[in-house]
Formats: C-alpha cells, structure tokens, sequence
C-alpha cells in the first residue's frame, strides 16, 4: 500500500513538473505589438519611399481575409522600382495563420518571378529573405537590412 502512494505521489510529481516545464517554455508572446515593431523598423530603413498598406489591400494584393488576421502592420516601397516589403501579421488562430504563411509564400514566389529577369540585384536581394512563423504571428520581411529587421522581429516575438 504504501509502495502504491509513493508510485501515485511521483507520477504527480511528475506530471505537475512537466505542465511547468511546458508553461515556461512557451516563446510566442501572448500579444506582441506589431504597430510598434513596425515603427521599430521603419526606424532602420528609409521609409519615406515606403507605403503603409490597409486592411482593404489584404485581399487583392495577398488573398489574405480580414477574418483571418487579429492584427498587422505592412508597408511596401512605393517607387515600384525595389522589392522593399515589410508585411507582419498575427492571425486569429493556428489555421488562420497557416493560410497567412501560405499566401505570404505565394506572395514571395510571384515576387521571384517578377524581379528575375527584370531586376536583378533586387532578385538577389529576395533569395536571402522568407516568411517567418511563430505561433500566430506570421512575417515577410524583404529588404536589404532583412537581417537587422527580422531581429527586430525576433526581440518583439520574445516579449
């Protein structure tokens, strides 16, 4: 009887230690601030050639729908000429932010495609860039500071 207590107090032991363990190892904040990781990054690059992009531009430009995404901050380069594209969304759950990652691929793809032949150091720029997922929150960071940006990213992730 007593050997069957101290069997049921170690399996709860163990138990409880690993519901902790899986608590703190928990790196996807609850709610990051992508506005304020956007200003953030706005900071490092030049954003006057950078437009923000609205909620009715999800869908035409990225087949993205609102009721898939909580939050997001975009901006693209504006001059048409660089492949500038700094696109951060947290969607509404993990289905909703599976399909983010997906069109934000697609979107990353379409822009290969498109900058190949026509712009190649803006093509060279796009290979050393891709789309991020933790959690909820999806990114597509295109620049040539992608590094320093997706830092940025990382550290707001963390919070």
């Amino acid at each position: 009887m007593v050997l069957i207590k101290r069997i049921a107090l170690l399996l709860a032991a163990s138990a409880a230690s690993l519901l902790l363990l899986a608590g703190c190892s928990r790196s996807v904040p609850k709610k990051a601030d992508l506005d304020g990781t956007m200003d953030a990054m706005k900071q490092k690059i030049n954003s006057a050639q950078m437009t923000d992009l609205s909620e009715d531009d999800l869908m035409p430009n990225y087949g993205i729908k609102a009721a898939d995404v909580r939050q997001f901050a975009a901006c693209i380069d504006s001059t048409g000429t660089k492949g500038d594209e700094i696109l951060l969304f947290e969607g509404t759950g993990n289905e909703s932010a599976e399909r983010i990652a997906e069109k934000l691929n697609a979107r990353l793809r379409q822009k290969a495609i498109e900058m190949k032949d026509y712009l190649p150091e803006e093509y060279a720029m796009l290979k050393k860039c891709g789309v991020e997922r933790s959690g909820n929150y999806v990114a597509l960071i295109v620049s040539p500071r992608a590094g320093e940006l997706k830092q940025i990213y990382k550290n707001a992730m963390k919070q």
